[in-house]
């Protein structure tokens, strides 16, 4: 029993490669999402900081009888938001573009070929 099972667990990680796969889009999710949040908070939120009055979207409050709202960090989790949204956008764009010039590629080169 205890065979089968392990026979069935090689065959599900190692040779369909379902569990390894997943592993794989998991850690290059993971590497991508760090390079995505670097470019969103080391780049681009300094480059919109002067914008705001005080420098910076963590300091926005609103004086509500005698305390605060303090909507800095929702506007900042937004724009970030905004801004991780357009970065995958415009990495998807240029995928896609390397895709179409490379299956194009590949269509000229069996063109010739034949």
């Amino acid at each position: 029993m205890f065979q089968r099972w392990r026979r069935e667990f090689v065959e599900f990680f190692f040779t369909k490669g379902s569990a390894l796969t997943v592993a794989i889009a998991f850690i290059v999710g993971q590497q991508f999402t760090r390079i995505v949040d670097s470019v969103t908070k080391d780049l681009l939120m300094p480059l919109l900081n002067p914008l705001v009055p005080k420098g910076s979207f963590q300091e926005l409050k609103i004086d509500y009888f005698g305390g605060a709202i303090e909507i800095g960090k929702l506007v900042d989790t937004i724009v970030e938001a905004l801004l991780v949204a357009w970065m995958l956008f415009l990495i998807l764009k240029a995928i896609k573009r390397i895709e179409r010039h490379t299956s194009s590629s590949t269509g000229e080169a069996e063109a010739l070929e034949n």
